[in-house]
C-alpha cells in the first residue's frame, strides 16, 4: 500500500503539469489566431481605402475637372456652375436664352409701345384699384427708325400711389383740349411716356399720350382717362419732362 501511495503522489503533479501545459498551448494558439485575424482586417481596410482613392482619381481625370483631389481624401468640387454661367454669356449661347419676363422694375429697351398699339394690353395694363409700391416713368421717342429711351425717373410708393389716385378720378376726356382731325401719319405721336408700376402681381403699365392728334390721356388697356395736369406734375420731372406736344402745348399747369 505505501508503494501505491508513492506512485499516486508522483502521478498527481505530472498530470497537473500536463494539463497546465496543454492549457497554455491552447491559449497561445488562440491568442495568435486573434492577432492574425486582426492584422488581416487591417490589411483589408487598407486595400479598401486604396481602391476608393483610385476611383476618385479616375473620376477626376475622366470627368474633365469636375473633381480635384488636393492632398487629402476629400474631393473638392471645382466651380462648374460658374463655368456654365460663363458659357451662357458667350455670344453663341445668346440665342438659347429664355425671353425676359417683365417682372422687374426698369425701363425696357424695346417696350410694347413701339408697336403703335393704342394702349397696353389688358394683361399688362394697371388695374387702378390695385395698390402699387413704386413707379418707373420712361419717356420714349416713337419716330419710326429712330425709337429710343429719352429719359427715366424712379418714384417711391407714396408718389406712385398719388399718381394712380390722381388718374382714376379723371373723366374719359379733358373738354378743355381741342379735338383734331388729322391723317393717320399725323395721328401717331412722336413720343410718349410709359408708367411702370410694381404691384403684388408684378409690373403693370399706364401709357401717357400727349403728342400726335388721335388720343390724349392715360391708357391702362381697358379705359382711357383724359389728359389733365394734376397727375402730370407728379412724374414729369427731370429727363422725363418733355419739351412739349400737340396737347401739352394747349394744357396749362403741368
Amino acid at each position: 500500500m505505501p508503494e501505491y501511495d508513492d506512485q499516486e503522489q508522483e502521478l498527481g503533479p505530472a498530470l497537473t503539469d500536463a494539463f497546465k501545459t496543454k492549457a497554455d498551448t491552447t491559449f497561445e494558439l488562440h491568442r495568435r489566431g486573434l492577432a492574425a485575424k486582426a492584422r488581416q482586417r487591417v490589411r483589408q481596410r487598407r486595400k479598401n481605402l486604396l481602391a476608393t482613392a483610385a476611383a476618385v482619381v479616375a473620376v477626376a481625370v475622366v470627368g474633365g475637372g469636375v473633381w480635384g483631389v488636393i492632398g487629402s481624401q476629400s474631393p473638392i468640387a471645382t466651380n462648374s456652375a460658374g463655368s456654365a454661367d460663363s458659357r451662357a454669356d458667350a455670344p453663341e449661347y445668346q440665342g438659347e436664352q429664355q425671353p425676359q419676363k417683365d417682372t422687374a422694375m426698369g425701363c425696357l429697351p424695346k417696350p410694347a409701345i413701339y408697336s403703335g398699339d393704342a394702349g397696353p394690353s389688358a394683361a399688362s395694363g394697371l388695374d387702378l384699384a390695385d395698390p402699387v409700391s413704386s413707379l418707373e416713368a420712361c419717356r420714349y421717342r416713337l419716330t419710326p427708325g429712330n425709337q429710343e429711351l429719352l429719359g427715366s425717373e424712379r418714384f417711391n410708393e407714396n408718389t406712385a400711389q398719388q399718381v394712380v389716385d390722381a388718374i382714376k378720378v379723371l373723366p374719359e376726356r379733358n373738354p378743355a383740349l381741342p379735338v383734331f382731325k388729322c391723317t393717320p401719319e399725323a395721328a401717331r405721336p412722336s413720343e410718349a411716356i410709359v408708367l411702370r408700376f410694381t404691384t403684388a402681381a408684378g409690373v403693370r403699365e399706364i401709357w401717357v399720350q400727349y403728342d400726335g392728334c388721335a388720343t390724349a390721356g392715360f391708357l391702362n388697356g381697358s379705359t382711357t382717362y383724359g389728359l389733365f395736369a394734376a397727375p402730370l406734375k407728379l412724374f414729369m420731372t427731370g429727363s422725363v419732362r418733355p419739351s412739349g406736344g400737340i396737347y401739352l402745348d394747349r394744357l396749362e399747369g403741368w
